[in-house]
């Protein structure tokens, strides 16, 4: 359950049963951002079928500029947690005022559950413009092997609790990311 989920950490990224939405947890607060890209906060008794978490606490804060595109944030930043002294992955909070952003949903599903591909075609996809905004995720090491896709993994939230969802591109003129280095992971699978 959600509850239990937050006992592990107050800062993540994961979707609810049925993989219904995007999940995104900032200040030990979950919200679920549905195919209206809209975030409501999770109910504690929600069941959690996947979720990354941690307890965030800023080891670094870097100040970016003129990021013109999703791209260009990967190429600078996305192996952070393989150098220079590797790590398992970064915890990433980077806000900023987001000239552009793109973020999806996906519709829930039931049983027999389909493939994550075709899990994404359903997707709901809106771009924003000139909205301030929280990502918040992590950059995977390339050392999980199977676990986990290494680079980014972002999720966004804006300020007023208008928009949320899993970030599909994004540029902005300034922002500043504060990054959390994990040494360890605790893999749960219940």
């Amino acid at each position: 359950t959600l509850d239990r989920l937050l006992e592990h950490g107050d800062f993540g990224i994961g979707t609810v049963e049925g993989i219904d939405g995007e999940m995104i947890i900032l200040d030990g607060t979950a919200y679920r951002a549905g195919t209206d890209l809209v975030p409501k906060e999770v109910p504690s008794g929600t069941m959690i079928p996947f979720a990354m978490v941690t307890r965030f606490s800023t080891d670094a804060i870097s100040v970016m500029a003129d990021i013109d595109d999703y791209d260009e944030l990967k190429d600078l930043y996305g192996g952070m947690a393989d150098r220079p002294r590797p790590c398992v992955a970064v915890a990433v909070m980077l806000e900023a005022e987001f000239d552009s952003i793109t973020i999806r949903s996906v519709p829930g599903q039931q049983v027999p559950y389909p493939p994550l591909v075709d899990v994404i075609a359903g997707q709901s996809t809106l771009v924003l413009h000139n909205v301030h905004g929280t990502l918040v995720g992590f950059i995977m090491s390339s050392g999980l092997g199977e676990i986990n896709l290494a680079g980014f993994h972002l999720h966004f939230l804006s300020d007023d609790l208008s928009y949320g969802g899993h970030v599909l591109e994004v540029s902005f003129g300034q922002g500043r990311m504060y990054t959390d280095e994990m040494t360890s992971m605790t893999l749960v699978q219940l």
